[in-house]
């Protein structure tokens, strides 16, 4: 007899009231005390994570990397992203890890310091928090039982650090929804005309507080449109029609198709839709970006 799936027990928690300016959720993710180490595919969402390991140690590392070879040994604390790249991690038996989802204005106001910093890297944010103090709030989380603890004590680490949003941040910030609901050959371009920025300042404003260019972003939210679908179409249990996917999201044709999942993910369209269907190895959460 095959023996079962091993299963990663996830609990969302919704930011604190403090909070909420600058995370967009927390996850706690759990295995069972006698389980098989877990690995797992964190999908790019865009967005930067801080993890916090309450357990033993757990394995990442990055989709261009071998498991192993260059990844990271979560310990403690680690900061990854913005995730423009998937994800994997690897949980040991009696795995406790709190993930801590920043919005896209939540990192700089935080860390205050460019977002582009920890693009592709796992950071330590006592290297990038002036006084840091994160290490002590890694002590005082392990002796805790309970989520509402744990909400607890992160917000009371984190609202008082917490800096208003700079008049430029809050600008861009308002201007994204320019690029998520229409097509743009030139997304910078279209959006310095309607801003009376030049290309080269809006530039600027996303490397600062997102951590990754316009052109970037247009991509990511057409291919995450298309992974939305693909998802619904194999809920329904019907054979995907990737031609109607082609058509619909404005592909050139299947190769132009391939190469954003192949960008994004590391692996083929049917690949994906395999171990979509399949079982829960690959995580999909949702993102900010399409709200």
């Amino acid at each position: 007899m095959p023996l079962p799936t091993p299963r990663v027990c996830e609990q969302f928690l919704p930011p604190p009231v403090a909070l909420r300016p600058a995370v967009r959720h927390l996850l706690l993710l759990t295995t069972a005390s006698a389980a098989a180490p877990v690995t797992r595919t964190l999908l790019p969402n865009f967005e930067i994570i801080l993890l916090i390991n309450l357990g033993p140690g757990a394995d990442l590392w990055l989709a261009t990397e071998a498991a192993g070879a260059s990844g990271q040994r979560l310990t403690t604390m680690l900061l990854v992203g913005p995730l423009t790249q998937p994800l994997h991690y690897r949980l040991p038996a009696g795995a406790r890890v709190l993930v801590v989802s920043f919005s896209l204005a939540g990192f700089y106001q935080l860390f205050g310091v460019p977002a582009q910093q920890v693009r592709g890297v796992f950071a330590d944010p006592d290297a990038l928090l002036p006084g840091g103090g994160f290490a002590r709030l890694w002590q005082q989380l392990r002796a805790l039982a309970t989520p509402a603890q744990l909400l607890s004590a992160v917000a009371a680490f984190c609202a008082p650090r917490l800096r208003p949003p700079e008049a430029a941040q809050v600008e861009l910030l308002a201007q994204l929804p320019q690029l998520l609901w229409r097509d743009h050959l030139s997304p910078l371009r279209s959006l310095a005309a309607t801003s009376r920025l030049s290309e080269r300042t809006l530039q600027l404003r996303f490397q600062k507080y997102l951590g990754f260019s316009a052109k970037e972003l247009a991509r990511f939210v057409r291919f995450r449109r298309v992974l939305a679908t693909v998802q619904q179409q194999l809920r329904a249990t019907g054979p995907l029609d990737w031609l109607a996917l082609l058509a619909q999201y404005g592909y050139h044709d299947q190769p132009h198709l391939i190469h954003d999942f192949t960008h994004f993910l590391h692996l083929p369209p049917g690949q994906v839709a395999r171990e979509l269907r399949s079982g829960d190895a690959i995580c999909v959460t949702t993102t900010e970006l399409l709200r």
